[in-house]
């Protein structure tokens, strides 16, 4: 990830965003993608349900 980036915009008041709206998990999905994780992987519980380890999307831009 490069470093210093400014990504999208927000309204007047900085109260919501204007452009390139980004969720937490958008930015777990890339950590877990920069550090060479699938984010789309699963973990299985106890009951061996599977539990998606992000539900968020990488975020291309900031590569």
């Amino acid at each position: 990830m490069r470093g210093g980036q400014v990504l999208g915009s927000s309204d007047k008041e900085g109260g919501y965003p204007k452009e390139f709206a980004v969720e937490p998990g958008d930015l777990l999905a890339t950590l877990y993608h920069s550090l060479g994780i699938d984010p789309q992987s699963e973990i299985h519980d106890p009951l061996n349900r599977p539990h998606p380890i992000s539900r968020g999307r990488v975020l291309e831009r900031v590569f």
